[in-house]
């Protein structure tokens, strides 16, 4: 039985781990929650009244499509600077709210093949490129929810990528924590976790020659995943394509080793990046290269809890589940 606080390294936020209560864990199916194809504004026959920024492969074969969101958090428009309003800063909600629609109404991310989060994550990466471009392309993030648990609203697979002309919050505690240890130490504080996670192996779920997913020692979620490629380096978009097909390995085996585990949960992930390495202000505010200090990765959060009064009220979460027997589980998964 684990009872203990744990502090993150580089938010420097507190998780409790009380396994004890880690007793009744549940997630429903996607499937749960089915939407038959004439109900669906991603299908196919639709898709032509969505406004569609390109489809890749572009013409009638397409296999996935860059569309507006219809109800958008964020509006393209004129940046303008932040204002006050009595003891407020007001920043407006400019930038790019946009839906990666992938064309096979029935299938789910975790029964995508190899060769397709191959073919997902370039279509990642050129649309972050484009948006990050964007005057008010302060950051961009690109995230996906799977099940109704996860947020999903629509069951037809689709992920999402939302630009901000703010750096969001968690974020920033991740850019802010690692640039502070990197000022304190001289180091990279991911390669230090990573050099400690791969000598103590308890929580590494998989690797390859480029990539390593593993329970992170203070994980806020039972059973999360992160990904991290062994290179470090800031940012998601300039991964040499050549890497692609190492990083869809293990996002894949990530995903099917937590479908079977876990029974087909709802599940969210997203990538933690550096902003953009054309956004000349953050570079600046930092004074060094994001690259000296930040690492990009991947976080997988399967949903199998339910946060309450203490996690709201305090801001801490309880993971009722030891990283060390989650990672051993998943591990020891065969597919």
């Amino acid at each position: 039985m684990l009872n203990e606080f744990r502090q993150d390294l580089v938010s420097g936020e507190w998780v409790l781990f009380a396994t004890e209560r880690g007793k009744n864990l549940t997630s429903k199916s996607r499937f749960e929650f089915y939407q038959p194809k004439e109900d669906c504004p991603f299908e196919e026959t639709k898709i032509g009244e969505q406004e569609v920024v390109w489809a890749e492969p572009s013409g009638k074969d397409w296999w996935a499509a860059v569309i507006k969101n219809k109800y958008p958090a964020v509006r393209p428009g004129p940046f303008k600077p932040e204002y006050e309003y009595g003891p407020f800063k007001i920043q407006l909600a400019v930038g790019d709210h946009e839906v990666i629609v992938f064309r096979d109404h029935d299938k789910g991310f975790d029964e995508f093949s190899r060769e397709e989060l191959v073919k997902a994550i370039q279509v990642y990466k050129r649309r972050y490129k484009e948006l990050s471009a964007q005057e008010y392309g302060g950051y961009s993030v690109i995230f996906h929810n799977h099940g109704r648990e996860a947020g999903a609203s629509i069951y037809h697979t689709h992920s999402q990528i939302i630009s901000t002309p703010i750096l969001p919050p968690d974020i920033s505690r991740s850019l802010y924590g690692s640039f502070r240890y990197y000022r304190k130490y001289g180091k990279r504080v991911y390669d230090v976790l990573l050099d400690w996670e791969s000598k103590q192996k308890k929580r590494i779920v998989y690797e390859n020659d480029d990539f390593v997913a593993f329970s992170p020692f203070v994980s806020k979620y039972p059973y999360e995943i992160r990904i991290f490629p062994k290179e470090s380096h800031a940012h998601f978009d300039k991964m040499p394509d050549a890497k692609d097909p190492s990083f869809a390995d293990a996002f894949y085996v990530s995903l099917q080793k937590m479908k079977i585990a876990l029974k087909k949960p709802s599940f969210n992930f997203f990538i933690h990046t550096a902003p953009s390495a054309e956004n000349k202000a953050f570079r600046e505010e930092f004074g060094v290269n994001l690259h000296d200090f930040y690492h990009w990765h991947m976080e997988i959060i399967p949903h199998l809890k339910i946060d309450a009064g203490f996690e709201i009220g305090t801001g801490i979460e309880i993971n009722v589940v030891d990283p060390d027997e989650s990672a051993e589980i998943l591990r020891n998964v065969k597919i």
